[in-house]
């Protein structure tokens, strides 16, 4: 018997946003300050806006037993 076999390489992109931010969450995040920017980031949750999956394959060989 004989079988052929491939290898599959998957590469998963995903976009993720936020809610609308609040005035004062905009404001430390244009700040540019890193502290505050990362005090929004602790204060927000991320939610999965869209994604993309990658598919990429090698050569396909046959395999003989």
């Amino acid at each position: 018997m004989a079988k052929l076999r491939k290898m599959v390489t998957y590469t998963d992109y995903r976009w993720e946003e936020t809610e609308e931010l609040t005035p004062e969450q905009l404001k430390k995040w244009k700040s540019g300050d890193e502290e505050l920017q990362e005090e929004v980031e602790d204060e927000v949750e991320f939610e999965l806006s869209h994604d993309k999956c990658l598919e990429d394959h090698g050569e396909i060989e046959l395999i003989e037993d």
